[in-house]
């Protein structure tokens, strides 16, 4: 390295020299840091004197080094292993790239000449730093470490196994990557894809194939989080992989595919639902992750509002008539059916479902499942259903004219009906089944409440700080809601930096009445049926989200992110809707 290497600089100088921070300002930070023996830059975001993105920019200035987004950055999941998982952590970087003796290293704080000169010494190579965000680096070496069998093992692995002289011609060559996706190195990679998924509890993992890698994203509470990114040379081999696992054509690249298979992890049965779709660099794969077996979450604690609760329960009670669940996928919509059902379960009751596909099992109802490809679509078996004596029939989504018109009929002579449909909010599924092709005068006679619904991230209680009071106009009602206290997401090790941990759901219910029904009938737009439906006492899921943001629940931003129900400029001054 050059002999004018300016290594020597302390952080603490460069951040005075660059304005970020006072020398008193400074004094203190180094006070501090003799006490609890922390990274000088990491004292400073803790005590808000300095930003992560602050520092990257004054070192990246000063020193003359690059910054680097590590979330976009591919990274040669072999060469990570030069270094151990423990030497990562404690210097706090990680290596990206290796050509012949330079090795590239992300690293939070490229000043540490000794971290630098101990990289050098167990790799034997010249170590060029990059800056990188702390958090960021964390991430990567939660991905790249961090479990037995680690990516890492597993990439040294194909390496020895298919060797460097695998090109991306031969890859894209069906037969090719079909033999090298049965190779253990390659079962072992998808497996800890997966493995990885369900420890991070996540509900959807995706496979994106890009022009040099195969990025790996996992949904976590609701938000798309990179996972790892995998070598440009094992794209078709896992992606082949996937297909066979699903049993989908993998001959077949153009068009896009469906399929499912199960797998046992850690003593936890999964049903796996694949989807593929054709880029323009690849098949791309979406995952979603079910536990069979799973637990159903009671009622009473999928978050609804006493209120909500209450009237929801006297829904339940009823003995036909449909109940709508409406709400976008992902929105927690079959889990709230699951748990009304369960409530419901008792043995004078007949139950029988029909999914796409059965997401958990209860006992002692009948669950069946579609298979299109056999005639068995919702509206056949919902006929089959009522030919089976029940009580109360669930359907998993009411997608067109004819299943809608089987299940008002199922209502009409004595059957309570549960199904879904996908709308923004209760009032919209009213319009939706009278678009759909369902006459007015029919809905306003068979449906019997509507429960739309969102989840939201609860704040993580490790970390969360609070903020200023603030004022939010309430769209419909033009009422200015007064919040004394809420609380912002900052993140933490528990937390995975996100702020959140968990979910919880916001609700709005509709519960028809006389009143309500004559709307229907005599044509009202949704501005009128909304008012109709305030007059008996309904709330929107933007005011039950408000509700739980002034009990600390989550913050005004999840709340808004998940409701999108206004424009952010109309937030703050009386509303013009239904005017």
């Amino acid at each position: 390295m050059d002999d004018r290497d300016p290594m020597g600089s302390k952080l603490g100088s460069i951040l005075v020299r660059a304005g970020v921070i006072t020398p008193q300002v400074l004094e203190g930070l180094l006070a501090k840091q003799r006490r609890v023996r922390k990274r000088l830059g990491e004292i400073a975001v803790e005590d808000g004197v300095a930003t992560e993105t602050e520092i990257e920019e004054a070192l990246s200035a000063q020193l003359g080094i690059p910054c680097m987004s590590l979330e976009t950055t591919v990274i040669d999941p072999v060469v990570v292993g030069v270094i151990s998982e423990s030497m990562a952590r404690d210097l706090m970087a990680i290596p990206i790239l290796r050509v012949e003796d330079k090795l590239t290293v992300a690293m939070a704080d490229p000043t540490n000449s000794e971290a630098i000169k101990e990289i050098r010494f167990v790799t034997g190579c010249d170590v060029e730093p990059v800056i990188a965000r702390r958090d960021q680096i964390v991430a990567a070496i939660e991905s790249y470490y961090g479990m037995p069998g680690t990516l890492v093992e597993a990439m040294e692995e194909l390496n020895t196994r298919i060797g460097d002289g695998v090109g991306e011609d031969e890859q894209e060559d069906v037969l090719e990557s079909e033999k090298l996706s049965h190779e253990a190195p390659v079962v072992k990679l998808v497996n800890l894809i997966i493995e990885r998924a369900v420890d991070k509890n996540a509900s959807d993992i995706h496979t994106e194939p890009e022009e040099r890698c195969l990025r790996v994203r996992y949904r976590v509470d609701g938000v798309l989080q990179n996972a790892m990114v995998i070598p440009r040379m094992l794209k078709a081999a896992v992606t082949s992989r996937l297909k066979i696992l699903a049993k989908i054509n993998i001959a077949e690249r153009r068009v896009p595919q469906d399929g499912r298979f199960s797998m046992r992890i850690k003593d936890r049965r999964f049903d796996v639902r694949v989807s593929t779709f054709p880029t323009i660099h690849g098949e791309k794969v979406v995952m979603r992750l079910l536990e069979r077996c799973g637990s159903t979450i009671p009622l009473d604690d999928r978050g609804m509002s006493s209120d909500v609760l209450e009237t929801f329960s006297q829904v339940l009670g009823l003995s036909h008539g449909i109940v709508l669940v409406t709400g976008p996928t992902g929105s927690g919509k079959s889990t709230t059916l699951y748990a009304a059902l369960s409530r419901i379960n008792t043995p004078d009751k007949n139950i029988v479902t029909l999914e796409d596909p059965v997401e958990s099992q209860i006992r002692g109802v009948n669950q069946g499942h579609t298979n299109p490809a056999a005639g068995f679509t919702f509206a056949a078996g919902l006929r089959s259903i009522l030919r089976q004596d029940p009580d109360v029939i669930m359907v998993g989504e009411t997608r067109d004219v004819e299943t809608s018109e089987i299940a008002i009929q199922a209502a009409l002579t004595g059957h309570l009906v549960f199904t879904t449909v996908h709308t923004n909010d209760a009032i919209s599924a009213i319009t939706r089944l009278i678009d759909m092709g369902i006459e007015p005068f029919l809905v306003a006679s068979s449906v019997s409440a509507i429960l739309a619904q969102r989840l939201v991230r609860r704040v993580c209680r490790e970390c969360c700080s609070e903020a200023g009071p603030v004022d939010i106009a309430v769209p419909d009602t033009g009422e200015v809601r007064h919040l004394d206290r809420t609380l912002k997401a900052e993140g933490c090790e528990r937390c995975l930096k996100s702020g959140y941990r968990g979910r919880v759901g916001l609700y709005e219910l509709v519960v028809m009445n006389d009143e309500m029904r004559r709307a229907i009938v005599e044509g009202a737009d949704e501005c009128t049926l909304r008012r109709q439906a305030r007059a008996s006492g309904y709330r929107t899921m933007l005011e039950d989200g408000l509700d739980k943001c002034a009990a600390g629940v989550t913050t005004l931003e999840e709340v808004m992110r998940v409701t999108r129900t206004v424009l952010e400029d109309e937030l703050f001054a009386p509303s013009k809707y239904c005017s």
